[in-house]
């Protein structure tokens, strides 16, 4: 009998703004709510298993029904046991919000990990500023899986910065240069998942920018 699993929880809540923004999928579910605490699930190392956040974006208007389709979209695909498409995702976002002048252009970001075929590894996808971080059992240190896909780290990348950690830079830096948008002219690049091997001794943290919906692997 394998011995290995895998372990998650989620816990939510909304700070400021008046509507929660952001979705969590776990379980096969998509939750929204505010000061949710799941139940814990436990998936056997060889089960197929998703798990997701996606944050709205608060400039865009009706962010949390953009969160909401972005993980259902996410959900249906997972359902399938295929790989996620990004542009999917999109596609499934402008076909039901874009006809409407109410939901026109709602956007939000996503961070998706999902168990792939092999034993310990996971897969990780992501656009915008929603993020994955690893706790190492090992080193007893959280590492930052994911980059944020903003303006900032397009430049590092390009080698126009040296980004200095610790220093404050000025908050255009930090928008974002990718995210899922309710038009049906925008595009998502495929960027490819990563892969990641875990230990029974490391976890994961899947989470918003601002920290305010955490899922725990």
């Amino acid at each position: 009998m394998n011995p290995y699993y895998f372990e998650m929880q989620a816990l939510t809540w909304r700070a400021q703004p008046p509507i929660q923004q952001d979705a969590i999928l776990i379980g096969n579910k998509v939750i929204q709510h505010d000061g949710l605490i799941s139940k814990r699930y436990v998936y056997p190392a060889d089960e197929y298993w998703c798990a997701a956040v996606s944050d709205g974006v608060s400039s865009s208007p009706k962010a949390e029904q953009a969160s909401k389709q972005v993980l259902n979209s996410v959900l249906a695909q997972a359902q399938a046991k295929q790989r996620v498409s990004l542009q999917q995702i999109q596609d499934d976002l402008s076909n039901t919000l874009a006809t409407n002048p109410k939901t026109y252009s709602a956007s939000a970001t996503l961070a998706l990990v999902s168990h792939a075929s092999q034993q310990g590894f996971i897969q990780i996808q992501h656009v915008g500023d929603s993020r994955v971080y690893l706790f190492s059992g090992c080193q007893q240190k959280w590492y930052a899986l994911t980059k944020d896909h903003n303006f900032l780290n397009e430049m590092a990348e390009n080698g126009e910065i040296k980004i200095i950690v610790g220093q404050e830079y000025a908050r255009f830096y930090y928008m974002l240069n990718y995210c899922f948008c309710a038009d049906s002219l925008h595009e998502v690049p495929e960027f490819p998942p990563k892969e990641e091997y875990l230990t029974d001794e490391d976890a994961l943290l899947i989470c918003s920018d601002g920290v305010h919906d955490i899922l725990e692997c």
